[in-house]
């Protein structure tokens, strides 16, 4: 059974991390403020809409986001700005499935190597 508060928790943690506030992704992923907040609390379910957008935000795998124990690649990032709008994310999220499908690329082509 899923944790909802330890898979808010990571979200809240990427959100942070990247320096967003709930507001700014609450209007990436269409929702209320408010809602993103419950998420994050632990409070809602997820569904697998949100999940794959974060992950798409956050640069990461939708099992990074839910499980504990995923060993998922992550990109690492911080954003300066304050100022970024809903489609200034839209964007760097189509960036950033470019470099997770890099990613799955690269363990695919590690594996053929090896064997």
């Amino acid at each position: 059974m899923m944790n909802f508060v330890e898979v808010g928790k990571r979200i809240k943690s990427l959100r942070e991390r990247a320096n967003l506030n709930q507001k700014t992704v609450a209007d990436y992923l269409s929702l209320d403020q408010s809602m993103v907040s419950k998420i994050e609390k632990g409070e809602r379910k997820i569904t697998s809409d949100v999940v794959e957008k974060l992950a798409r935000l956050f640069c990461c795998s939708s099992d990074f986001i839910l499980s504990e124990d995923a060993d998922g690649e992550s990109c690492a990032m911080s954003f300066r700005s304050k100022g970024f709008t809903a489609e200034d994310l839209e964007a760097l999220a189509a960036v950033n499935q470019i470099a997770l499908n890099q990613f799955e690329m690269d363990r695919i082509w590690e594996a053929r190597r090896r064997g």
